[in-house]
């Protein structure tokens, strides 16, 4: 069973396998809010370094899926192969 995180997923060209698991024990907003502003994750997309970041639930689990700020502005406003891509 696909999950909607799955076609998020394929947009990016990401394997859910090959992303870290986001398990915590802090609340979820506080770990993402940490992650985005205090840790260095290259982004997914381009390579850059990641400023924000989002939990996404797979069958895996929830994983971390980490974006520049022009990665994930092409990805909120559904941007296509004639879009943003930094």
């Amino acid at each position: 069973m696909t999950t909607p995180a799955d076609g998020f997923l394929h947009l990016l060209k990401a394997e859910p396998e090959l992303l870290p698991s986001a398990e915590s024990t802090v609340p979820w907003h506080e770990a993402i809010t940490h992650r985005g502003r205090d840790e260095v994750h290259p982004c997914l997309r381009c390579g850059a370094r990641a400023r924000r970041a989002y939990i996404v639930h797979t069958n895996l689990g929830p994983r971390w899926l980490d974006l520049c700020p022009g990665c994930d502005m092409w990805v909120r406003t559904g941007a296509t192969l004639g879009g943003y891509a930094p």
